[in-house]
């Protein structure tokens, strides 16, 4: 957890689940697949792959986080925009509560019976029970894909093309939008001068040709100018690496830090302009984009590479980015997490971003 989930710092106990990695059950007729929770998601993958199926859950942690973690964390993968995030791919799971109580939860497409209770343990990050084993929705790897890149004017331009693409009912499974700090990284091209947004459809060939034609003609609406797919293909194929953040962190007083908020499109201009700002002091380079699209709003991702003289400033600068970053976002009407979690980084901001909910959330932990 890049928020520190599993951190025990004021007693309790972290329980590590990873020799739980049975994968129990792969339902082609159903499209299920049933697996214990500390299974490894990209050797998950990486077995349905070979059976032509994908489970079409793709966070950067693929490689490095387990099936159980993702519904404790709630998280969300790269292609979201098309396939949702892990709530709407789990089907149902198992749990063994504080008091030992074993629960079966969910199992069907939907169901009318109550309340949704899957979403009692959903980002609970082992606060109300331990997940043992997870039932997951599969797809059918597509025939086809087609990528490309996008430049636009400015960062507005991009994200009102964004909105224009969830708002005509074209999903791309990939729809990435960088600013241009971000984008001389993401093009690997230091002299690049333009947001850059890549953009994926997949399916039939016929399908995904349309609807990439059909994404195009919105980003030229906007301003938009098609470049090729080598920067969208380049993402793609190195779309695991960590590596930058880790180097940072690596060296003494190195100071690199990952964010994600979100609101709505009314509002994410204002948490960007923001957040950028408040971020500029503490590093060198702050870096922006925009993913995991929604017909009313999108997810901001804000990444942070500096150094400092020591490694006890870098401490102290770390705990001073995440006050102005979490403060800054509930001032212009943020979420404080899309898809990390709350962590120990977030929590002292949870009663005041949820409000009068938090006393529901009490309630159901008391």
């Amino acid at each position: 957890s890049v928020v520190g989930g599993p951190l025990v710092m004021r007693g309790g106990i972290a329980l590590d689940t990873t020799r739980m990695n049975r994968v129990i059950k792969i339902d082609t007729e159903n499209m299920h697949v049933t697996a214990e929770a500390g299974v490894n998601g990209g050797e998950l993958e990486d077995q349905l792959s070979a059976q032509g199926m994908t489970l079409n859950h793709s966070p950067q942690s693929l490689h490095r986080s387990t099936v159980g973690g993702w519904l404790a964390t709630r998280a969300t993968g790269q292609f979201s925009s098309r396939y949702g995030g892990i709530e709407e791919l789990c089907v149902g799971f198992t749990a063994v509560l504080l008091d030992g109580t074993v629960v079966k939860v969910g199992g069907a497409p939907r169901m009318a019976v109550g309340p949704d209770l899957r979403h009692v343990l959903i980002g609970s990050e082992g606060t109300l029970g331990v997940i043992t084993d997870v039932t997951l929705r599969l797809f059918l790897k597509r025939e086809a894909r087609r990528f490309e890149s996008i430049t636009f004017a400015d960062v507005p331009a991009g994200v009102a093309a964004m909105r224009t693409m969830m708002l005509s009912g074209i999903k791309p499974f990939l729809l990435r939008f960088y600013d241009v700090t971000e984008a001389r990284h993401a093009m690997k091209d230091g002299e690049f001068a333009s947001p850059v947004m890549f953009l994926g459809t997949e399916g039939s060939a016929a399908m995904a040709d349309l609807e990439m034609q059909e994404l195009l003609t919105i980003c030229k609406n906007h301003g938009g100018k098609a470049i090729g797919p080598s920067g969208a293909e380049g993402w793609m194929d190195r779309r695991f690496d960590f590596s930058t953040v880790e180097k940072i962190l690596d060296t003494p007083g190195g100071v690199a830090e990952t964010i994600e908020v979100a609101n709505t499109w009314s509002g994410i201009q204002k948490t960007y302009d923001a957040l950028t700002s408040a971020m500029a002091p503490f590093a060198d380079e702050v870096l922006g984009h925009f993913s995991h699209a929604y017909t009313d709003g999108v997810s901001l991702y804000v990444i942070l590479l500096g150094k400092a003289g020591s490694p006890a400033e870098a401490e102290k600068r770390m705990a001073d980015i995440w006050e102005a970053a979490m403060r800054t976002t509930l001032e212009t009407g943020g979420v404080l997490s899309h898809h990390h979690g709350t962590g120990l980084a977030r929590s002292k901001f949870v009663p005041e971003a949820l409000g009068s909910s938090w006393l529901l959330l009490e309630r159901i932990k008391a």
